[in-house]
């Protein structure tokens, strides 16, 4: 019984000292986010060219939290209703919670060199729209989309999509953005 004990005593010792390593740090959450936002506006991007029809993706803030919903224009009428079938017609991106610990927001960072609005979400009602050609619509519209840790607010990431729709992920480093 003792022996037992002693192993038990020592395998909750060595999970006390391991089992923070494995905890997703503030930077890597933010870091992930934004790989992910990215991937999904390329994504986005590449169906409204592919489908020749207008793809829509919606942000949305929701305080300490967000989401983000892509819609294709399924009959390409040039309406997107945002509706559920419209957002499952995109096939991959949907509507996407941003992680627990991330949100819309610059943090302690200072906004893009190229940043228009320097706002969190750079877009008019936070909807960046692609046209069948793969280009933003306004023709030419840029903008941004920040994301920040909702625990350490240094640690943030942004998502740049220029006029002709090509995006850039950026991470917030020792006081500069790489």
């Amino acid at each position: 019984m003792i022996e037992v004990l002693v192993v038990v005593a020592m395998i909750a010792a060595m999970m006390a000292i391991m089992g923070p390593r494995f905890r997703i740090s503030d930077s890597i959450d933010v870091q992930l986010s934004g790989m992910q936002l990215a991937q999904d506006v390329e994504l986005s991007r590449t169906r409204a060219l592919a489908t020749k029809s207008d793809v829509r993706l919606v942000v949305e803030v929701l305080g300490d939290s967000g989401a983000y919903t892509a819609y294709l224009d399924l009959d390409r009428d040039g309406t997107i209703a945002e509706t559920h079938d419209e957002s499952v017609a995109l096939r991959g991106v949907g509507r996407r919670p941003l992680r627990p610990r991330v949100r819309f927001g610059l943090g302690n960072a200072s906004p893009l060199p190229n940043d228009p609005t320097g706002q969190p979400v750079g877009f008019a009602d936070g909807r960046l729209l692609f046209n069948s050609r793969g280009l933003t619509e306004p023709l030419g519209t840029a903008g941004v989309i920040y994301l920040e840790s909702t625990v350490n607010p240094d640690r943030v990431s942004a998502v740049a999509i220029s006029g002709s729709g090509g995006v850039r992920l950026w991470h917030w480093r020792d006081g500069e953005w790489r």
